[in-house]
């Protein structure tokens, strides 16, 4: 029997310390201190702890400028100790802790001024986050442990900076599945006033150190973001806006190990609106992801795979559009790239990226290498003018795609100027693309780039090129794909493709999809709370 309690601020701490299987704790509308902390509290799959309350606020106590000077500060303590610049080990300084805990339920309440973080997560297992309406934070949510799986993100918001207009593009998208293409970005603080280097620079990089009276360190975070944690999650239908970065995942572990971590992993359905460095993020190793159907409007770096070893990555039926310029006018990170590839890399399965439609204003990436990259059927037009973009920034594969090697050097030594043309020796493919660009395909091809026979020059026949409406980029022209095979984790293969396939994340009037993931399919939902049976008050 589930039973179903209420709480207020003067006796939450005693009743999450008394929660039990199937328990539904609601909390009363009111502002709630912090820290709150959830602390080997266990539910099952039949019975779920829940915990809610839709007029509940989780209240921090701080606003981003109480808050901003101390980030700078603890930034440059780290700095001073040998480390990159930023308040990441701080990240279980959260409003919401849930350690060691299994078969939780948070939903509809909201998060505000809890700096550095919302919620994070240590060592858990079947934890659902659901309707949470987060304000500020360095991070929304933080997830570690070796342990930690099974996570489902699902129709949560977050907005990060504050100075912006995150409400009324996430009140448009709520509403109409479309951002409000008439708003002003140069409204935003982070995307337009903020130069990356406040946020990110150091010495590598950007050869600065922390600025203690300038910096804006306080935004360096995600909606979420993941240190060595088993896999296994969703994130789905979330709405992230005015934000440095979005998702984000860790692997560290040792080589022996390194294989059992950042597995299994689905991104879909999620909004990203003015992120300023990278919307989607996986470092270090990385295995069997699935990203579709998202929607990037104004993100600086969509994607950044700078992995050391991954492989089995599907990314399609995504739409994107880059229009405006991030930074101030003096800021050099203001151009971006679509992909974000390391120097390096090894691949133990293919990454594919199909099927997908961008307007874009920038290359699809300008430098170094990925193995075993296969980017097939998509669609892409390009802003040019209206994006203060030029055909020679915009060259799909970097400013320095005709640079020939000088004697003495190979090609390999080149890949700092523009993205690899090894490509049979690393396993790259691109073809039945269709991409709007005057060196697509054929200059490209004489620079050594090795197109397929079945790409496309433009123009890409988009409905409109309009700022962030989805049904803009569905094509009013049919423009034939290329049938293929996906090889799967267990060696098995999908077909993909049929009798009117075409390119792009649209066919006809339906977002494209092939079959999602079997762990996606099988996913171990928690049961709703009592249901089919009487509570217990």
């Amino acid at each position: 029997m589930s039973r179903c309690l209420h709480t207020d601020p003067d006796r939450i701490y005693d009743d999450l310390r008394a929660l039990r299987p199937g328990a539904k704790l609601t909390l009363k509308s009111a502002r709630y201190a912090t820290p709150l902390v959830l602390s080997s509290i266990s539910g099952s799959q039949q019975q779920p702890v829940v915990i809610g309350g839709a007029g509940a606020v989780i209240d921090g106590g701080r606003s981003y400028e109480d808050y901003r000077d101390d980030a700078n500060r603890l930034s440059a303590v780290q700095e001073a100790n040998g480390r990159f610049p930023g308040i990441y080990y701080l990240a279980d300084d959260a409003a919401l802790m849930l350690r060691n805990c299994q078969w939780v339920v948070i939903e509809d309440l909201r998060f505000e001024g809890c700096w550095p973080t919302a919620i994070y997560l240590d060592n858990c297992q079947h934890i659902t986050l659901r309707r949470l309406h987060i304000r500020g934070s360095t991070i929304a949510i933080g997830a570690a442990g070796a342990y930690t799986r099974h996570l489902l993100i699902e129709e949560c918001d977050w907005i990060q900076d504050l100075q912006s207009h995150g409400e009324a593009d996430l009140a448009a998208i709520r509403k109409t599945d479309a951002v409000d293409a008439t708003l002003d970005p140069k409204d935003s603080r982070l995307w337009r006033k903020t130069s990356w280097g406040q946020v990110h620079g150091n010495i590598e990089d950007t050869q600065s150190r922390v600025n203690v009276e300038k910096d804006e360190r306080g935004f360096d975070g995600d909606f979420f973001r993941a240190w060595t944690i088993a896999g296994y999650v969703v994130l789905r239908d979330n709405v992230i806006l005015d934000a440095f970065n979005g998702i984000h995942f860790f692997n560290d572990a040792s080589d022996s190990t390194v294989e059992d971590f950042c597995r299994n992993i689905v991104i879909e359905n999620n909004w990203f609106v003015r992120i300023r460095d990278n919307a989607v993020e996986a470092e270090d190793y990385a295995w069997n992801w699935t990203v579709r159907g998202n929607k990037f409007v104004d993100c600086y770096m969509p994607f950044s795979l700078e992995m050391k070893r991954s492989g089995y990555f599907y990314i399609y039926g995504n739409l994107g559009w880059n229009l405006h310029r991030p930074g101030p006018d003096d800021d050099d990170r203001n151009f971006g790239q679509l992909f974000k590839f390391p120097k390096e890399h090894e691949a133990v399965g293919p990454h594919y990226v199909f099927n997908n439609s961008w307007m874009l204003r920038g290359p699809i990436s300008k430098r170094y290498r990925f193995r075993q990259f296969h980017h097939l059927n998509n669609a892409i037009g390009y802003y040019g003018a209206a994006g203060l973009s030029t055909p020679d920034d915009s060259v799909p594969f970097g400013a320095g795609w005709q640079s020939v090697p000088k004697q003495g050097q190979d090609e390999a030594s080149l890949e700092g100027k523009h993205f690899t043309r090894l490509w049979q020796e690393l396993d790259i493919r691109f073809d039945g693309d269709l991409i709007d660009h005057k060196y697509f395909p054929g200059p490209l091809r004489d620079a050594g780039y090795a197109i397929g026979v079945d790409a496309h020059p433009g123009p890409v026949p988009f409905r409109s090129p309009v700022l962030g409406l989805p049904e803009g980029l569905k094509l009013t022209t049919k423009v034939p794909a290329i049938a293929f095979l996906l090889q799967l984790p267990d060696g098995r293969t999908q077909a993909v493709g049929c009798a009117d396939y075409t390119v792009g994340a649209w066919q006809g009037e339906d977002p494209f999809t092939v079959d999602r993931p079997m762990f996606y399919e099988y996913w171990p939902y928690p049961a709703l709370c009592g249901k089919g049976e009487a509570a217990e008050s």
